[in-house]
């Protein structure tokens, strides 16, 4: 018997029609509401037939994977489970997953681990760029050779934390794959 059976409602019924059919056998079939032994052992029995198939039809995923493989049944054939020429790929892969973390979306582009760059190392290499090209083209034009000078340190101590900061980040990202 199965569990449209058992609640004494069709497939293609709505779940408000299986959410009263399962309260008004429950109420009746509850143990109890019964006073004999006998009486209460067999409403035990019938109350998880019952409750089974509540669990089963009350839940949208459940329901439809048993209406699949009832389906599938009444058709007497076995699922595909082998890649076939004929097969699609969609129908042949079938991924397992059974961790509890949310899939994976693409177009998240946020870093994966915690660690950030501190705040001065993110700024400072563009700044000390653009300062240091104002200065060389300053100095230039002023004919200031110190400033020049200074000019060239800071864009050479700009492209020095330009190169620093991946392995800053690298460090950082190792520290917090260590830390509990």
């Amino acid at each position: 018997m199965g569990h449209y059976e058992v609640l004494g409602v069709t497939p293609d019924a709505s779940m408000g029609e299986i959410r009263a059919s399962y309260l008004a056998l429950a109420r009746s079939a509850h143990p109890d509401v019964q006073r004999e032994a006998a009486a209460r052992a067999e409403a035990e029995q019938t109350m998880r037939t019952i409750n089974a198939a509540w669990a089963v039809l009350s839940d949208v995923d459940e329901r439809s994977a048993y209406d699949r493989e009832r389906m599938r049944r009444a058709r007497d054939q076995p699922p595909k489970r082998t890649f076939t020429a004929t097969a699609a790929a969609e129908e042949a892969f079938q991924p397992f997953d059974d961790s509890d973390d949310p899939p994976f979306d693409e177009r998240d582009d946020r870093p994966i681990t915690p660690a950030r760059l501190p705040g001065w190392l993110v700024m400072a290499p563009p700044t000390l760029l653009i300062g240091g090209l104002g200065a060389v083209v300053v100095g230039s034009m002023v004919g200031i050779v110190a400033v020049v000078d200074l000019g060239l340190f800071s864009m050479l101590a700009a492209g020095m934390l330009f190169l620093i900061a991946p392995l800053v980040a690298l460090g950082a990202s190792r520290r917090s794959d260590r830390s509990p």
